[in-house]
This record gives C-alpha cells, structure tokens and sequence, in this order.
C-alpha cells in the first residue's frame, strides 16, 4: 500500500514539474496571418455600400441586437453570406444545440472557398479537443486557442491548471466575429444556447453590429491577438485527427441540424424581426463617429509590462468622468470596489443621474460576485446612486425562452449611455476580473439617436415586470421594489444561496471575481 502511495505521490510531483516548467508559453516560429483586403463584388461589400450615407468615408454605421433569437439570426445570417473570411474570436464556445448550428454553417463556409479563422479561449471554451482539432483539419479552417493549458490530457489538465495557474489566470473575454472584413457583431454573448433564448438559463444580452470606417480598427484588433505569442494553433497541443474524422463530424453535425429543424425555436430564429427586416431591407443602420476599444492581447502574459494594465478600462473611465447629466450602467457583474464606489457617488453629488442595472442574488450565474457587490449596495444608494436588479422571471411573457420550456433570467450585458450622446456595447464587466485581469474589448458610439434607443432598452428592462428597484427604508435597510410588491429580503432567492452567498462574502477573493 505504501507502495502505490509512493508511486501516485511521485507521480503527482512530476505532474506538477511539468505543468511549472510550462508556466510561460514559449514564443512560435509561425509565419503572421491578417485579415483579407476587402473584395469589392461580394454580397456583403455591396450591401456596405448600398447603406453608406454619401460623404461618410470616416463614419460607421451600427444597429443593435438584444433577443436571443435576432443574435442567432443575425449571425447565421453573416455566416452564409460570407465570400472571402470569417473571423471568431470567443471566450466560451458551447458544443449545443446553436454551437452546432454554427459550426455546421462555418464548415459550409469552408467548403465554398471562406477562410474561417477561429480563436477560442481555452479555459472557457467547452469544445473537446478532438473536435477543435477536427475542424481545424479542414484546409480553409484555422483555430488557435489564447493561453492554453499545456497539460490536455483528461486528468493532467487538473493538475496543469495547478501549476501553472500564474499564466492561466488571465483570459481573453472578447466575443467577435468579423464578415469579409467589412461587417462585424461583438458584445456581450458567446456561443451556446443560453446566450440565444433556448436554455433554462435565459442570458439578457445586447449586440451591436458595425460596418464603415470603424472596421479597419476591429480587424486590426483581431489580428493582434491571432498573431499573438498567446494564441497556439490547436494543432501544436492536439493529436491530429485521423482521415475519417471529419467525415464523422460533419455526420453528427448534420445529424444535429435535423433533429431539431422545424422546431418552434428554429421557426421563430427564421421568422426574427432581424430576419424579416433584413429581407425586406429595412435594418436601421445608425452613421456617426466610432471608436474600437480594446485591451492588447499582452495582458494576459505574465512576464510583459502590460499584464494587469487597465487599458480598455482606463480609456472607458474617460467617457464616464464626461457625463454631466446621466450615467446609465448595465453589467452582468457589478463590483465598484473602494475607489469605484466613491467616483459613482462623487458623480451622483455632482447632480448626475447615476442608475445601474444589474443581477439579484436570484437571477446572477456566480454567487461569489453577487457577494462582493452586496456590500457596495448601501452606501451607493445613500450616496445618491440608483441601483435595480434583475428578476429571476424577468419579463418571461416576452421571452422566447419558453421554447426551452420554464426558463431563469439572468442579465448578460455590458453596456453604458453616457448623457444619452454616446453608448459602449462590448465584453467587460465592472468587477476586477474584467478590468485587472481578462482581456476585452467593445466599440464605443457617439450617436445620440442610438444612445437615446440603447435608453429605452434599460428603461424598459428596469420596469416592474424585469427588475426590482433597491431602496433604504427609515431604519436604513434594504427593500426591493417592484409595481405594488416590496421585499425586505433578497427576492425569490432560496435559503441555500442566500446562506453560500453569506459564506462566499467572508471570502477574500473580491480581486479575482
């Protein structure tokens, strides 16, 4: 017996050798690759040009996605109009019922002559190894995954997430894809059924989807990190598949597709109000000036001067200290911190009307970063701040979840309306974890009319029927409002999460949520 606990033991230690001698990644002889010249007789730079307003070279021109079903839509859609390249760039990457759509659609893609490049994170993406690399077997499909584990074996991944947890701390949070170069959608969602209405955990997300001038800097942006020392070619890390392989996988993915063609869900993703409107050529495309904001790739390198630097957020901060009438915050994960916390009620004291939406303990998908941010909720609103939650049924009557039978809302978002002049629509959270520690990226919009509509969605998703309204009582203590109903206690949350909830806050994990 003492025997085999040697060997497990030794085992073990060389196990975890291995995964810190592999602590940094080492750099790659592999030639560059970029983004194709935009072709000029495709359906989509015909389309760019049909909708460009005249004189408008150094404009862009952006509309705004937020149902499941339109997301979906509208990127199946991008996808079966490509011609020349498609480019993905996605933290977490689900083998579902919509990560099966798309995939079957970026292999048709492929087929017809589109080079497909594909970059996923490696903790986040839920893909198995051998399927990533299958597809990547295919000659017009690329994939290279951000900051892998170098340890991919089903057990010696745990013990590679040990030791080298000092790298793979840091991730790439981007949601991108980008259409022959010319038409781009990023945001908040990733890909899998939650993020498009057909799970029992329903995401409230937003998209926006941008063409014009703004598309050199998201292209350029995507290069960066598909050229970076972090992004490995799947396969450097993965037994290349065998010749029948992806036969096999093109079968499953067919196989998958006719299961659930003719569904309800499928039905309504046909008919979107996305859908119908692009037919009938009646997208409202908003024109104004643009700015593409994101963190560099070398962030997420432990050894480069840049990791830990809050670029995208320190370029953001910018916008939000120029509000001087209203700051409107939507974030799935809300953790002012110290400094944050004073700034918003600086801002509040100033006469700006500072509101933010974001999950209850109900509704939020990590109770840990609902446990941080409880401790900000009373001096925020005694310090002038407006605070709402989300509802665990929000707006269910509305929701094309119901396809996935009874579904739990939960807000996704990260968007921001500064003095309803200009938006942000993009990947980062206002908690550590997005601003300190994961890359992310997002565009930034000055289009009043577009702010004024991205104004709306949150007026409307802070309505009784989505979201609670938090406010001190006489004896200082929390109530949550909705309509007639009021609480004095975390809505509709069960007594187990409100007690992990309690424990999770005497953690002191607030810089890694």
């Amino acid at each position: 017996m003492k025997s085999d606990q040697v060997k497990i033991f030794c085992w073990f230690c060389w196990m975890m050798l291995l995964a810190g001698c592999a602590s940094s990644l080492p750099a790659k002889n592999i030639p560059p690759s970029f983004v194709l010249q935009p072709v000029q007789e495709t359906e989509i730079s015909r389309y760019v040009r049909a909708h460009q307003p005249p004189y408008s070279d150094e404009l862009s021109g952006f509309t705004l996605v937020h149902t499941g079903t339109d997301a979906l839509a509208a990127r199946l859609a991008m996808i079966d109009r490509a011609e020349a390249s498609l480019d993905l760039q996605y933290y977490i990457y689900r083998g579902d019922v919509t990560g099966g759509l798309i995939a079957e659609r970026l292999l048709s893609a492929a087929d017809r002559g589109v080079r497909v490049r594909l970059l996923l994170d490696d903790i986040g993406s839920a893909l198995r190894d051998f399927d990533v690399a299958t597809l990547d077997h295919h000659p017009n499909i690329h994939v290279k995954l951000f900051n892998p584990l170098t340890l991919r074996g089903r057990i010696s991944r745990y013990f590679s997430k040990l030791g080298e947890f000092g790298r793979i701390n840091y991730r790439m949070h981007n949601k991108l894809m980008i259409v022959d170069g010319q038409l781009f959608i990023t945001g908040g969602r990733n890909i899998g059924d939650e993020y498009f209405s057909l799970s029992t955990m329903d995401f409230q997300d937003i998209d926006i989807i941008g063409m014009g001038h703004i598309t050199r800097e998201v292209t350029r942006s995507f290069d960066d990190y598909w050229n970076a020392n972090e992004a490995v070619p799947v396969s450097h890390m993965v037994r290349r598949p065998g010749p029948r392989a992806e036969q096999r996988l093109r079968g499953q993915l067919r196989a998958h597709r006719l299961r659930h063609q003719g569904s309800a869900y499928l039905q309504a993703v046909e008919e979107s109000p996305f859908n119908r409107a692009l037919r009938d050529d009646r997208i409202d495309w908003h024109w104004g000036e643009a700015e593409w904001i994101s963190d560099p790739p070398t962030k997420a390198d432990p050894g480069h001067a840049t990791n830990q630097e809050p670029i995208l957020a320190r370029h953001l901060m910018r916008h939000v200290r120029s509000a001087e009438q209203e700051l409107l915050l939507m974030s799935a994960y809300f953790i002012p911190g110290s400094r944050g916390e004073v700034f918003l009620i600086d801002m509040a004291e100033h006469g700006v009307d500072v509101r933010v939406l974001t999950n209850s303990l109900a509704t939020t998908d990590v109770l840990a970063v609902h446990s941080a941010y409880a401790s900000y909720r009373r001096p925020l609103l005694e310090g002038g701040v407006r605070l709402w939650e989300l509802r665990r049924q929000a707006g269910e009557q509305e929701r094309a979840s119901a396809f996935a039978g009874e579904s739990l809302a939960s807000l996704h978002a990260k968007a921001f309306v500064f003095d309803r002049q200009k938006l942000f629509v993009g990947s980062v959270n206002l908690d550590p974890r997005s601003i300190v520690l994961n890359t992310e990226a997002g565009v930034l919009v000055h289009q009043p009319a577009m702010a004024e509509s991205l104004v709306q969605l949150f007026e409307h998703w802070t309505s009784a029927d989505f979201a609670y309204e938090l406010t001190l009582d006489e004896q200082d203590r929390l109530r949550w409002r909705a309509g007639e109903e009021d609480w004095s206690s975390e809505p509709h949350a069960t007594r187990l999460r409100r007690s992990a909830a309690w424990f999770l806050g005497w953690l002191p994990i607030e810089g890694q949520l």
